[in-house]
């Protein structure tokens, strides 16, 4: 097919979107609301999760002004303590990206379970800027509730996102 070459230049900056959009789509699934029985204040950590996905998988497409502005939207939405998550993405992000060497080699399980180890730190560290913003102590197991959850969806995750990092994969030059 003979294709301009402005046609492939738009071609190529929309593939290296997909991360970043996938992760605003994590962001307002969280303002959907889900009606889970005993559940209803607690939703998955979307975000966190593409994070991670794309932190290990494609960390250069995921730049980390995206990563700030996806948590600050977040925080707005959910009416979180202003820029709670985005600290917390870019923490993950900063983490993922420093092991992923050691995670790429490995087999989804172990990608797995650096999830879990990262929405539980995560989920520790939400806890704590909580009970700092609004000086109380709150009882954790609703973070706990979350990142359980998050870690729970991952697989159905990586199986929505396999066909976008395909995408974006194609978004590098060759």
């Amino acid at each position: 097919m003979n294709s301009s070459p402005l046609l492939a230049r738009w071609l190529l900056v929309l593939r290296s979107l997909v991360p970043a959009a996938t992760l605003l789509l994590a962001v307002a699934l969280v303002g959907l609301p889900y009606g889970i029985p005993y559940l209803s204040t607690v939703t998955p950590f979307f975000a966190l999760i593409v994070v991670y996905y794309w932190s290990i998988h494609r960390p250069e497409q995921l730049p980390a002004a995206a990563i700030f502005a996806a948590g600050v939207l977040q925080d707005l939405i959910t009416g979180g303590p202003p820029g709670s998550v985005a600290l917390l993405l870019l923490l993950a992000h900063a983490l993922v990206v420093s092991q992923r060497r050691i995670l790429l080699g490995q087999s989804y399980l172990v990608e797995w379970a650096g999830l879990l180890l990262v929405a539980v730190g995560a989920g520790v560290v939400g806890w704590l800027v909580a009970c700092v913003y609004n000086t109380a102590l709150f009882v954790p197991w609703h973070f706990l509730v979350q990142a359980l959850l998050s870690v729970a969806l991952y697989p159905i995750t990586t199986w929505a996102l396999a066909p976008a990092a395909r995408a974006a994969r194609a978004a590098e030059p060759a």
